[in-house]
């Protein structure tokens, strides 16, 4: 049986500006995104795949499609592509379970074969869901879901929120570290080993 294939088209990846990642945080300038793309245009390196999440299942992590047609919007300020070869089922579940995204890519990339230095390649695209995204200006996939009519979109009622938003957000550290504690003790409680 064939694998039904989608492509989400024109998905904002990175914005011009200083984030905080998982490394620390970084600026990204425009020069780095015009690096991107041309860089993707050039196949220096493969084109950036895309995988659940930054940590998941290491090497054993499967690609989930790749990210296509890298180009420049907001006079240079934004990052866009389109999310192309994604399996029917996953595509589905995106705008649900991985409203976020979050990119993974190279500094100062050498190229082995010419020598030359890219200031910015993308290697990689992450679909995240609970985790709050270090880009926080991006559109949610919620809302590119909504934009293009998908049905996922349409079955979701709920208030749409923009990239820095889709991760929650409580209005009080109170009230999130509560959240936290439960969720805790609810893992704690599902996941305890009986007569062992």
């Amino acid at each position: 049986m064939p694998i039904e294939l989608r492509r989400v088209p024109n998905l904002e990846l990175l914005k011009v500006g200083r984030w905080d990642g998982l490394g620390g945080e970084f600026d990204i300038t425009a020069e780095h995104l015009a690096s991107a793309v041309e860089a993707h245009q050039a196949g220096v390196i493969r084109k950036a795949v895309i995988r659940l999440g930054h940590t998941g299942m290491g090497d054993a992590s499967p690609a989930l499609g790749y990210v296509d047609r890298l180009r420049l919007a907001d006079g240079g300020m934004t990052l866009v592509g389109d999310l192309a070869g994604v399996p029917k089922a996953i595509a589905t579940l995106i705008p649900r379970a991985w409203p976020d995204r979050s990119i993974e890519g190279l500094m100062e990339y050498e190229d082995p074969n010419t020598g030359r230095t890219w200031p910015f390649v993308l290697t990689a695209l992450a679909l995240i869901g609970a985790t709050r995204p270090a880009v926080s200006t991006l559109r949610s996939l919620q809302d590119v879901a909504e934009l293009y009519g998908l049905d996922v979109a349409a079955a979701q009622r709920g208030r749409s929120v923009s990239i820095a938003a889709s991760a929650f957000h409580s209005p009080d550290d109170a009230a999130r570290a509560r959240a936290v504690q439960v969720a805790r003790a609810r893992r704690r409680r599902t996941n305890q080993t009986i007569g062992v």
